[in-house]
């Protein structure tokens, strides 16, 4: 099991995200910055402030990821491709791209593996991630996509757009890990507190996808504050427990 030993070692497994449709510049300064101070791997922003918010990072190492098809996916596989080519070129550094989730439904499984190809030829040298909605997904669907996205060439599985109101679950963070054991998970989604980010992490979970990060870094702090050492053993051991 891995173990977080620092503030700055749980940071740098988050992406700092508002996708909010209602943002205003002032929210993306607020983000960055408070990126830059926690030192969170990367933000994530809509396609429409991926420029501006490109301006505000320059000579940062915080990394820029925006999306594609977002939040539902099933969106022409010509449109998002585009979508995609045009994020690379507005200098995003990763993409979160959703599957189509209907194709995948109706067993359509040459669409999915097709509209993955597809971004994964335009974004090639960018860290592609791609969103399965796995809350919504059977037991057998998650296995199937995660084995389409591992033949894709694809980087990330991700858990989730967030737009499901539900946490990503342990099980699924597993069942993904072994049927893809050669590609990196993202968790989000309801991700709000320290608690919920370290079992994530401690399932097999390679970053973090949330708009609190800057809370569950602050709450870590106060558990070190007060004894962290005797919180974090406890929790992991509840993780080893559900593991085992």
């Amino acid at each position: 099991m891995l173990r977080i030993n620092s503030p700055e070692e749980l940071a740098i497994k988050i992406d700092y995200t508002n996708l909010n449709n209602t943002l205003q510049k002032e929210d993306i300064d607020n983000l960055v910055k408070k990126a830059s101070e926690y030192g969170f791997y990367s933000v994530v922003v809509s396609p429409y402030f991926v420029k501006y918010a490109k301006s505000l990072l320059k000579d940062s190492p915080t990394k820029l990821v925006t999306v594609a098809g977002f939040p539902l996916g099933y969106s022409n596989e010509k449109a998002k491709r585009k979508e995609a080519k045009l994020a690379v070129k507005s200098g995003i550094d990763e993409l979160d791209m959703v599957a189509n989730i209907q194709a995948l439904k109706i067993g359509d499984i040459d669409t999915v593996a097709e509209d993955i190809a597809k971004v994964r030829e335009v974004t090639e040298g960018k860290i592609l991630k791609v969103i399965i909605e796995a809350e919504l997904l059977s037991d057998s669907e998650i296995i199937k996509i995660s084995e389409i996205i591992a033949n894709s060439g694809a980087d990330y599985i991700k858990t989730s757009t967030g737009m499901s109101g539900q946490p990503p679950k342990i099980a699924n963070i597993l069942s993904i890990r072994k049927t893809a054991p050669n590609l990196k998970v993202k968790a989000s989604g309801g991700i709000r507190d320290y608690k919920t980010a370290i079992r994530l992490i401690s399932a097999g979970t390679d970053r973090i996808g949330t708009s609190s990060g800057d809370l569950i870094i602050e709450e870590y702090k106060r558990m070190l504050n007060i004894g962290a050492k005797k919180y974090l053993n406890e929790n992991e051991t509840e993780t080893k427990r559900f593991l085992d």
